[in-house]
């Protein structure tokens, strides 16, 4: 006898849902909501977007305004004979003023280093009978005077001034011994007609002293 078992039963069949209309209606209604809400996020955007766009172009041409201002004004100066010719001035007195600067330097560098070394060979020609109590360099010219215990002993002094290089070859225009008291030392003066007036009234603290 043959048995047969259905297994195919109607509890494990599946089951097709069909779309109701009021599921169909639901999901109309949200995608229609969405799309309503990306539209309004949309036209935020596009505005505040279009805000920015504007404001950066009135900034642009705020400033591009200005720029041509500042070209006119400038264009208008360098045009202006008066401000040009003062300019031209202004540049030819800082370049006159840095030329003096300049060659102030350099003559104060020369005159303290000619000082020293004549200052330097003056040492080395030193002798017992002669004393200096004063010493003018100016424009390359020298004085001395001071005083001395023997007449004979100032042309053998002024005789060695050529075994030194800042004193040699040197052209002395004034020559003058003194004899001011009765101690039997004599003054003396042996230097450039240029000191003339410096020499009119001698100030025995002056220069180099022994």
């Amino acid at each position: 006898m043959k048995q047969i078992a259905n297994l195919y039963v109607l509890e494990l069949r599946p089951k097709h849902e069909t779309l109701t209309f009021k599921r169909v209606m639901t999901a109309v209604a949200a995608v229609l909501v969405l799309g309503v809400f990306g539209s309004v996020a949309m036209t935020l955007w596009a505005n505040q977007t279009e805000i920015n766009t504007q404001r950066m172009a009135h900034n642009l041409s705020q400033s591009q305004q200005q720029l041509i201002a500042k070209q006119a004004e400038l264009r208008a100066a360098m045009n202006d004979a008066k401000v040009a010719q003062q300019i031209e001035q202004i540049e030819l007195d800082l370049a006159q003023r840095q030329r003096l600067l300049q060659q102030m330097q350099n003559v104060t560098q020369t005159q303290a280093a000619s000082f020293a070394d004549v200052l330097d060979d003056l040492a080395r020609a030193d002798t017992d009978a002669i004393w200096l109590h004063r010493i003018l360099i100016s424009n390359g010219q020298l004085t001395l005077q001071g005083k001395t215990a023997s007449a004979s002993a100032l042309p053998l002094w002024l005789a060695s001034f050529s075994d030194y290089d800042t004193l040699s070859g040197r052209q002395f225009g004034v020559f003058e011994l003194r004899d001011v008291n009765t101690s039997g030392v004599l003054d003396f003066t042996v230097g450039s007609l240029q000191h003339s007036s410096l020499l009119a009234q001698p100030r025995t603290n002056a220069g180099a002293a022994r």
